[in-house]
């Protein structure tokens, strides 16, 4: 929080803005001067906005000021336009992106399903002639009640949560593994298309208790949609599981995003060449900032 504090030095008074923050068990403050006079109200709501930007951006890993300023934009716009819709209204809103989210992550996931078939399965309970596994429509119906588990959840990110998601997602399709992690079933995976060899089962409790780590330290320090990005990419990365990991992985970033009031993403099917290219620059190049910023230019063209 930004406040206004009036000092006297030397005899002489003036006024500064005082930026509180925690670090960790510390509390913190950052100053800024403005003057001898205290600005008009208005002037002062600018300078006090202005001031926090500087301090939040300087916190930042990846973001600009510019970035950041386009960001809660983009946010207050979504807000706003939110808050003047009925329960119905916001309802039917979610419902249309749970379709697309659900068409897209899917088909990224190799899942064969058309956008009218999606539809036609999610919105009106009807079996498209073209489809011809019932493990096709079971995923989507899972995929969407994953969706709406992510918006109701109020508790913390951790292992119990991620095995709730992933079994939602899994359940009815291959039970065998629904939230079961793989170094409890001892498997290995291969990511199809790519040289990245993820984790072995061996090491992905070490990688899951390190990711926690990470999210504890860093949750309160990055930007949301930092955040949201970088656990999507850690753990699509890890492949906790022996299936489903994209799909969970955008649900999470997600999750990350709803919790915080931010529109959520979506990754669309057509753009699935440059998706796999950011996702190599951090899984064979080890850089985080090309999938951060790939994840914020969908976030700012939605």
């Amino acid at each position: 929080m930004v406040s206004v504090e009036k000092r006297c030095v030397n005899g002489k008074d003036y006024y500064r803005l005082v930026y509180t923050f925690r670090d960790g068990a510390r509390i913190r403050h950052r100053t800024k001067y403005i003057g001898k006079v205290l600005p008009a109200k208005m002037e002062l709501e600018q300078l006090k906005r202005g001031f926090l930007m500087e301090m939040n951006v300087s916190r930042y890993r990846y973001f600009s000021f510019e970035d950041v300023e386009r960001i809660e934009k983009k946010k207050d716009e979504y807000r706003w336009d939110v808050e003047r819709l009925s329960l119905l209204e916001k309802k039917e809103r979610l419902d249309e992106f749970i379709i697309r989210f659900t068409y897209d992550s899917s088909k990224l996931s190799g899942v064969d399903v058309t956008l009218r078939q999606t539809a036609l399965i999610l919105k009106d309970g009807i079996m498209p002639k073209g489809i011809k596994r019932l493990e096709t429509v079971k995923l989507l119906e899972n995929h969407r009640r994953g969706i709406i588990a992510i918006t109701k959840y109020r508790g913390v990110l951790d292992l119990a949560f991620i095995r709730r998601i992933h079994k939602i997602l899994m359940s009815g399709v291959w039970d065998e593994i629904a939230g079961k992690t793989r170094y409890e079933l001892e498997r290995d995976v291969k990511v199809a298309g790519t040289p990245y060899v993820p984790p072995k089962w061996e090491d992905v409790q070490k990688e899951l208790d390190d990711f926690f780590m990470w999210y504890k330290s860093e949750k309160g320090r990055l930007h949301p949609l930092e955040l949201a990005s970088l656990v999507h990419l850690k753990i699509i990365s890890i492949q906790p599981f022996r299936d489903g990991n994209s799909r969970l992985s955008r649900l999470l970033m997600n999750w990350v995003l709803w919790k915080r009031n931010y529109p959520l993403v979506d990754i669309p099917v057509e753009d699935l060449e440059n998706y796999y290219d950011a996702l190599d620059k951090f899984q064979i190049e080890m850089r985080e900032k090309p999938f951060v910023d790939y994840v914020k230019e969908k976030y700012l063209s939605a």
